[in-house]
């Protein structure tokens, strides 16, 4: 049978993380990028390189939108020549494909190896524990941290390929922040209150999600448990001898539904707030959206006086 399992006060206490401590977590990246890089360096350069390509194709797509308004307000009472405007139609229409191509291949690559990583992580685990003595697996502790190795292994990835899209959106952040100071100061405002609640609102649950399924583990391995013994033909003769069925059901429906309502209550929680930033985010938007349609109409105007 597999490990028996032991509730440990280390899992039970165990609390969201102070700043201090995801400042002291970053530590640990880069190692876990020089794993991925031994998993498939092709794919991890390319991985990051397509993610470089995505972060400037948001202000390629702004930068064109702004010739066109800008065509549109020249020509006003006048009978310009529209070709100019058409190849700057269709210009973005081939930035908004390419945008798109690369997020599919993005998406792609970035499946492909999370296949590889947890498959290099898997037999390294597997390699590392055969090394072991056996009284590392009589330990709760030890197995606990075993626990959260095997089911981190499939989104280690997920969380490299997260820092990645953090990377990408400050390159397309800084960039856009450039342009918009230089055109104007309140814009770059009006980005920086729709985009840092967001961002502070999905970093903090982040940090909750991570710490509850810290501090479930070896409640997590209890459930592993009495589904094995509940559903095995190693267990059955057992489980049906002595009636066992009736307490091992309880049981597990007693943890799944324990683990179900806290993952009720943070879901909950994390959509009404993220519903309430995203709310701001978009107020943020076309705010500026307002203030970058109006400043040309000012100018003409003036311009017509």
């Amino acid at each position: 049978m597999s490990q028996p399992f032991t509730r440990t006060a280390r899992g039970r206490d165990k609390k969201a993380p102070t700043w201090r401590e995801r400042r002291a977590a970053l530590h640990f990246l880069p190692r876990l990028i020089a794993l991925v890089w031994q998993s498939h360096r092709g794919y991890t350069a390319a991985m990051v390189a397509l993610r470089l390509l995505r972060a400037f194709v948001p202000v390629a797509i702004l930068w064109i939108g702004k010739l066109i308004i800008d065509f549109v307000v020249a020509a006003r009472g006048s009978s310009p020549d529209f070709s100019p405007l058409w190849n700057l139609v269709a210009l973005e229409c081939a930035i908004v494909l390419v945008g798109e191509a690369l997020t599919r291949t993005s998406a792609l690559v970035e499946s492909l190896l999370g296949d590889l990583f947890s498959n290099y992580t898997n037999v390294w685990l597997m390699e590392h524990a055969a090394t072991l003595d056996l009284s590392y697996f009589e330990n709760p502790v030890f197995y606990d941290q075993l626990e959260r190795t095997r089911r981190q292994t499939t989104s280690r990835i997920g969380l490299l390929a997260q820092l990645l899209t953090m990377g990408q959106d400050m390159l397309t952040l800084v960039s856009l922040g450039a342009a918009l100071f230089v055109y104007s100061p309140w814009l770059l405002a009006l980005l920086a209150v729709a985009v840092l609640p967001s961002f502070l609102g999905e970093t903090h649950f982040a940090s909750l999600e991570y710490s509850l399924f810290f501090r479930r583990t070896p409640e997590r391995r209890q459930l592993d448990y009495l589904r094995y013994i509940g559903a095995s033909d190693d267990t059955a003769k057992e489980v049906q001898l002595f009636g066992l069925a009736p307490w091992l059901v309880g049981r597990y429906r007693t943890l799944s539904e324990r683990f179900y309502q806290e993952n009720k209550r943070l879901s909950i929680a994390k959509g009404i707030l993220s519903t309430a930033l995203s709310i701001i985010g978009t107020l943020g938007y076309y705010g500026a959206y307002v203030i970058s349609s109006c400043a040309p109409c000012k100018a003409a105007s003036r311009l017509a006086r």
